[in-house]
């Protein structure tokens, strides 16, 4: 009769069947898989509030006897499921509860066997994945369960190291990349809010300032929930803080970057208790308190960092914590050191201890070719919040002769970040942290004067390490071109482009050649990965110079010479199809990423614009694939000085004439994603600076504008030969919509202004 009443048709008799189900669920055993039944077809109900119960009932009845729910997979295959509720009350309970059983499981002591443990291991996922759910809520419900539930912050510095190990080591791809996000998210708003404070402390608030803090807090707005509702309670706690220096001087210890786990959550505590009592009705207290959960550092500090370090010490020794993180071991180094690269540029304050940095030094004594990247990249990291070289020149005398020895006999990757991290560390802050300054002539180590007298000597055709040595140049050119002009520019012109770059294919070659249009890039020969290195170097040197047209003008018709001639520069039909793909798609991206200096960039001509959208239609999938993501990286990066101009938006028009089904769709993505980012930058302009709305420079990012580059593209494609023939309009008309369908997909006053200047 009971289970019956289960699917009553009135809502309010399901709603009292499901509350009372926690009771059966703990009292009467031998009814559980009936429940459970009942509640699997519950919690799919039409009644948003029957479907909240059935979560409400499993997560209370874990709350009271733990083990029921932690050995039952269908009550947390249903929990589960409600995750993805299309009520965020619902998914937040869900998340919330689902939490709550792995913090039981895994984070304090309980009775559970191993075999139990393992099977909700899927939990800490699942919970991470809530972060690519619509809503700001979902979001914020993530960052607090992360630091409660998933690595509490009451836990000690080792055993909050442990559980970040963990997780981290047995994340999936896609909750690793949340993880990431959230912790870049949770940055940004740190550096928003400090800024904010800190304008706080003008003894008067002068138009000038309110203006400012009037900016900034419209923004920080914009990070809470109910933006109109919080506008409200920030401006009182803005007049609060000037009023009060002691809720001022709380703020300020919880925004300091180098801030421990304790201090912060006790200065949080005392914050938190001057903002009234603690009533959900109280919404300036639910607000502030929001604000400032999302701002507190309680995840790591130096402490915790130093035992990190020790941790994958241990780890990369095969020691004991190998089998306590519960990561294989041939992955545990390599995902440790992933984790302290992503620290780093997070909490990089927390990283200058001489303990710290010795013991980092000393992981790369280890011979595995992933460590030192990561390890260089880590320091890079450090650097750009404050120099080595500044801050403990200890550390970076010990340090640049390693980098040297990487640089020259090194891999690539360990190449690339060695020359960076010397560069990084050595140069001085622009009166802030983690500002660098950019002058013509930076501070160069002495080390680079050993390294580019070496590269003179022995970067010469089929040398040990050429590979090696191409990637050192490169970076050193990009760097520091204006300390080394004569010897790059010398060893760009004999080794790079007379003895490689033109150097014929003999007929004979002794290596294995790919087979097919396509291959992986590390099955390529040696020579031809010299050249795609050398294609990159090339751009790398002129990025560099930012202002010589004539060397940008001789590179670009080379460069556009590998596309023309289909990859096989000097014609002798001796390289692979594999190959030629490789090659031409090398040229492309390397034309691409000198476009985004302007100077250099500016020395393209519209012949080789319209040759380089070939690429778009290229024969070989992943060439089309690959130059489509390239294309869109530069046209997203550093807007609006640093990124690929406008121009390049019109070869999205080519998509249209895409014919495989899954690239069609991605590059629709990019077309949207950047459409979006372009508008979402303007209106940032206009509310930030209302004066930069009427500057004719922002036309230049105006999206809608790639139409004017789009028909030209269309125009000049190889199969447009008569504009009578209705075959081709059509395939030009499909092209067409292919970009205004995400222009037009949200209209607004950035479009209106499209329109009213078109039509002057």
């Amino acid at each position: 009769m009971l289970l019956g009443r289960f699917c009553d048709i009135a809502v309010a008799i399901r709603v009292k069947c499901v509350q009372s189900s926690m009771h059966y669920l703990i009292n009467q055993p031998h009814l559980r898989p009936d429940i459970s039944e009942c509640l699997r077809a519950r919690q799919h109900d039409s009644d948003e509030n029957v479907r909240y119960e059935v979560v409400m009932a499993i997560v209370e009845t874990a709350k009271r006897e733990f083990n029921i729910v932690c050995e039952s997979e269908d009550l947390l295959f249903i929990v589960r499921e409600r995750t993805l509720d299309k009520k965020f009350k619902i998914r937040k309970e869900a998340i919330s509860g689902l939490a709550f059983i792995y913090r039981q499981a895994l984070c304090e002591t309980n009775d559970l066997s191993e075999e139990v443990k393992l099977s909700i291991g899927w939990i800490k996922n699942k919970v991470m994945h809530g972060y690519y759910m619509p809503t700001l809520e979902d979001r914020l419900t993530v960052e607090r369960l992360l630091i409660t539930c998933l690595i509490p912050y009451k836990l000690g510095p080792e055993e909050r190291m442990k559980k970040l190990y963990h997780l981290l080591g047995t994340f999936d791809d896609n909750a690793s990349k949340a993880f990431i996000e959230l912790q870049k998210n949770q940055m940004k708003t740190r550096k928003t809010v400090s800024d904010w404070v800190k304008l706080h402390h003008s003894k008067e608030i002068t138009p000038k300032i309110q203006n400012q803090l009037n900016i900034k807090q419209s923004i920080i707005c914009k990070l809470l929930p109910d933006p109109l509702k919080a506008a409200e309670f920030l401006t009182k706690f803005s007049t609060n803080l000037r009023k009060d220096p002691v809720l001022l001087r709380y703020m300020e210890i919880i925004l300091k970057r180098d801030v421990s786990c304790k201090e912060c959550a006790d200065t949080m505590s005392l914050l938190i208790k001057k903002l009234g009592t603690p009533f959900m009705t109280n919404l300036y207290y639910q607000t502030v308190k929001m604000l400032v959960e999302r701002v507190a550092s309680v995840m790591v500090d130096k402490e915790s960092i130093s035992t990190l370090v020790g941790l994958i010490d241990d780890c990369m020794q095969g020691g004991d914590f190998v089998k306590e993180v519960g990561i294989p071991e041939n992955e545990a180094g390599i995902r440790g050191l992933k984790m302290l690269s992503c620290l780093s540029y997070i909490f990089s304050a927390h990283f200058f201890t001489d303990k710290t940095l010795r013991h980092m030094i000393a992981l790369l004594s280890y011979e595995h070719e992933y460590v030192a990247p990561l390890i260089l990249k880590s320091f890079t990291h450090l650097g750009r919040y404050k120099p080595l070289s500044e801050v403990n020149p200890e550390i970076m005398t010990d340090l640049a002769p390693i980098c040297k020895d990487f640089a020259l006999n090194g891999t690539i990757k360990q190449a690339k970040h060695a020359v960076r991290c010397v560069y990084v560390n050595t140069q001085s802050l622009n009166g802030q942290e983690g500002v660098l300054v950019t002058a013509t002539t930076p501070t160069i180590h002495p080390i680079f004067h050993e390294i580019v007298e070496s590269l003179r000597s022995s970067l010469t055709p089929n040398c040990e390490n050429q590979r090696t040595k191409i990637v050192t140049l490169g970076h050193i050119a990009y760097h520091m071109p204006q300390a080394f002009t004569i010897p790059i520019k010398n060893m760009i012109a004999r080794r790079i482009v007379k003895e490689l770059l033109i150097q014929g294919v003999p007929e004979v070659r002794d290596c294995k050649l790919p087979e097919g249009e396509w291959c992986e890039q590390d099955e390529l020969p040696s020579d031809t990965l010299c050249k795609l290195d050398a294609l990159k170097t090339m751009a790398r040197w002129l990025l560099g110079l930012r202002t010589d047209e004539h060397a940008a003008q001789k590179t670009f018709r080379m460069l556009s010479a590998f596309i023309n001639q289909r990859g096989d520069l000097l014609e002798q039909n001796r390289l692979s199809p594999a190959e030629k793909s490789w090659l031409r798609l090398g040229a492309a991206c390397a034309i691409l990423k000198i476009c985004e200096q302007k100077g250099v960039g500016d020395q393209y001509t519209a012949e080789q614009y319209f040759n380089l959208s070939q690429l778009m239609c290229d024969p070989v999938p992943k060439v089309r694939e690959m130059f489509a993501r390239k294309l869109h990286k530069g046209l997203g990066k550093g807007l609006p000085n640093k990124c690929l101009p406008l121009d390049f938006m019109g070869y999205y028009v080519l998509g249209g004439y895409e014919t495989d089904k899954k690239l069609t769709d991605q590059i629709r993505q990019f077309v949207e994603a950047d459409v979006n980012r372009r508008r979402e930058y303007l209106k940032t302009l206009a509310m930030t600076s209302p004066e930069s709305s009427a500057d004719p420079q922002t036309l230049h990012i105006l999206p809608d504008f790639m139409l004017a580059f789009a028909i030209p593209v269309l125009v000049h494609h190889p199969s447009f030969t008569n504009y009578q023939d209705r075959a081709q309009l059509k395939q030009i008309e499909k092209g067409l919509r292919f970009i205004l369908e995400p222009l037009m997909s949200k209209p607004d006053a950035f479009s209106f202004n499209f329109t009213s200047i078109s039509s002057k």
